[in-house]
């Protein structure tokens, strides 16, 4: 059951993906850029690079609210 959720999550995402406006999407690649430069060239470790995972998870996760927003 949980591949099931998973496609279902991703092929979601992906069609949220595909409705953002360019400045939206522009804005996105910037943070999620800054967080993996910043885990890459930081003195954070594996440590670091884990937790940089994990926050550009959350802001796919979060990209539905952003389009919930722009369309109100």
């Amino acid at each position: 059951m949980k591949e099931t959720t998973d496609t279902n999550d991703f092929e979601n995402t992906i069609d949220t993906i595909n409705h953002l406006t360019e400045d939206d999407a522009k804005s996105l690649l910037r943070i999620i850029y800054g967080f993996v430069d910043t885990a890459m060239t930081g003195n954070g470790g594996d440590k670091v690079k884990l937790e940089v995972i994990e926050k550009v998870s959350d802001i796919y996760k979060r990209i539905p609210d952003l389009n919930e927003l722009r369309n109100k």
